[in-house]
């Protein structure tokens, strides 16, 4: 259930970064937000992939 918890938080935070550069910045750094949200996606996937290979 922790992988979970960590799956659900890194989507929040991928769609605050979305929601937060189209309405204060209009998309003025969309390139900017679209890394922050690629990196927030890989940290996500290393949590789960290392919650995953400690449970077995």
């Amino acid at each position: 259930m922790k992988y979970n918890k960590g799956l659900y938080v890194s989507l929040v935070l991928m769609l605050f970064v979305i929601l937060v550069n189209t309405t204060i910045f209009d998309n003025e750094y969309s390139g900017i937000a679209m890394f922050v949200c690629l990196g927030i996606f890989i940290m996500g996937t290393a949590f789960f992939i290392n919650t995953k290979q400690l449970k077995n």
